[in-house]
């Protein structure tokens, strides 16, 4: 018997029970469609993540922080025995429990006392690193400014006017950005101008045409003195109608107050309690707000920006994002370095946090570990969410995998069921062609290539099934993930179909019906002539 006459046999026997054939084939597609469409969603989810990740600039982007920020820094031993004190009828339990609590609270006030800033050294070093591309430093400042007859409480932000997004030239109202070699120039936004009382566009131009001077002041406040007194004279919201005079003013009430105390009706006892409050010293200091100086710089302001629009959530953004800042005053590096010379615990010029691009397509992981492993400075960076999304796309998709498998198996055990039917109904057919000079390979050959014919089709089949489902499902994933980001997405498909995709499905399937069908194969290649002859 050849090899033709065996394929032709198999061929006809399958087209004689269309039904049985067709519904067999049917079950085949239908887990070979589940296996290539879940294959190809989570290879595509993978390649979405990496593209999504990748190809954005942030990604490449490290927040570097001193050593121990935002640590507690302070041993156990340096607490004041007074903080711990208490009576001695306190139960064991509960006083270890409250020195625990005492013990956190006070070092939660001085948690800075010990911070250390990143050093110029230490930045140097950062730009040496190999594959970073460029380092910037930053200094956010909180002080008063004084505009015009207006003093207002705010923040300043030194850094270089380049890589943010939104871009700030394209929030820029009038004017221009501050040059990177002018420490005196800045720009503001129209939140502190609103602030001050200056609200036309008219009033921003003549700002921005003169050049106008603002002065901001880090370290002993006057005006907080002022505007607390204000508080006390009336408390009905005065706050917000005092202006630079008024507050010179308040100052000068409030300097003169202590020599006034004995002109007060007051008892001796309360003039003594007045002066003991108004000796009461911050129980905590921050070195990096020094309040025993005040440090004061004018600033030209060259252009105002608009406030950045709020922005939906994101879940893609990353933690070393540039975002447009919201601070009201903005200069440049070198104009943060001239204001904070004079505060002697800023001698050193270091900087509280330092942001670090690395090269695209560098070893992102390997500079993150020598930042924090050879210079021992702590970063905030995207590698562990990007790894984190990474395994949860993969836990998911070998999940939806394991299900597509089992559907594979469910119709591997049909067409076993199948096949041995197909033996029982065609022994006596069996034991005709054994008459006929058929050997026991070649019945074994004959069921196994209808197996394999059914694997075959129904792979192809559902390959072509879980590609036109792909289409619209490709496009709803698409969407949903649009509507909860507020960027466009680089990547064009959430689905995947490498080459080895589609040979893998087909291949899988096919051998999979084969091994299915080898039982009933050799069931029907051991089947007597005589037997099978007698058979009815």
């Amino acid at each position: 018997m050849k090899l033709a006459d065996v394929l032709r046999s198999s061929l006809e026997s399958l087209l004689r029970q269309k039904s049985r054939t067709s519904l067999t084939v049917l079950g085949v597609a239908v887990g070979a469609t589940a296996l290539a469409f879940t294959l190809a969603l989570g290879v595509g989810l993978r390649a979405f993540i990496e593209n999504e990740f990748r190809s954005r600039a942030e990604f490449w982007h490290i927040l570097v922080m001193p050593k121990g920020w935002n640590e507690e820094n302070i041993p156990d031993s340096d607490v004041p025995a007074g903080k711990l004190a208490m009576p001695d009828d306190v139960p064991a339990e509960r006083r270890e429990r409250l020195r625990k609590k005492l013990t956190q609270d006070y070092k939660q006030t001085r948690r800075f006392t010990n911070t250390l800033l990143v050093s110029p050294a230490e930045i140097e070093q950062l730009r040496n690193l190999p594959d970073v591309a460029e380092v910037r430093t930053s200094r956010n400042q909180s002080g008063e400014v004084a505009l015009g007859q207006r003093v207002v409480n705010t923040q300043l932000l030194a850094t270089p006017m380049t890589g943010f997004q939104p871009t700030i030239e394209s929030h820029l109202l009038f004017g221009r950005l501050p040059k990177s070699d002018a420490p005196d120039e800045c720009i503001v936004n129209e939140h502190l101008l609103h602030l001050c009382k200056i609200y036309s566009d008219a009033d921003y131009e003549v700002l921005v045409k003169n050049e106008t001077t603002l002065r901001f002041s880090v370290g002993k406040s006057d005006f907080s003195r002022g505007r607390s007194l204000a508080n006390i004279l009336n408390p009905e919201g005065i706050l917000d109608e005092v202006n630079r005079s008024q507050t010179e003013l308040l100052n000068k009430i409030a300097e003169q107050l202590p020599g006034k105390i004995d002109q007060f009706d007051l008892t001796e006892n309360e003039k003594t309690l007045v002066r003991t409050v108004m000796q009461l010293k911050p129980k905590a200091k921050d070195p990096l707000d020094n309040r025993d100086v005040k440090v004061t710089r004018t600033f030209r302001i060259v252009g105002i920006i608009k406030l950045p629009a709020p922005e939906k959530f994101d879940p893609l953004d990353l933690l070393g994002k540039p975002k447009l800042p919201m601070t009201d005053i903005l200069v440049t590096p070198a104009g943060g370095d001239d204001l904070v010379r004079e505060m002697p615990q800023m001698k050193s010029l270091g900087y509280t946090n330092v942001e670090v691009m690395v090269r695209p397509g560098a070893d992102l992981e390997a500079v993150v570990e020598r930042i924090e492993k050879e210079m021992g400075l702590k970063t905030t960076n995207s590698i562990k969410f990007y790894k984190s999304v990474r395994r949860e796309v993969t836990l998911i998709s070998a999940g939806l995998n394991l299900f597509a498998f089992i559907s594979m198996f469910v119709a591997a055990i049909g067409i076993t069921n199948t096949l041995f039917t197909s033996v029982l109904e065609r022994t006596k057919e069996i034991g005709i062609w054994k008459s006929l000079g058929a050997r026991d390979g070649h019945i074994l050959l004959m069921f196994l290539i209808e197996g394999s014919l059914i694997g075959l089709f129904g792979g192809m089949l559902g390959l072509g099934l879980a590609w036109v489902l792909s289409i619209p499902a490709d496009e709803w994933v698409k969407q949903t993930i649009a509507t909860q980001r507020s960027e466009e997405l680089v990547s064009k498909t959430v689905f995947d179909w490498p080459l080895w995709l589609p040979l893998g499905v087909v291949v899988f399937s096919t051998l999979l019906t084969t091994i299915a069908a080898l039982y009933p194969s050799r069931r029907a290649s051991r089947v007597q002539p005589v037997e099978a002859l007698r058979h009815e």
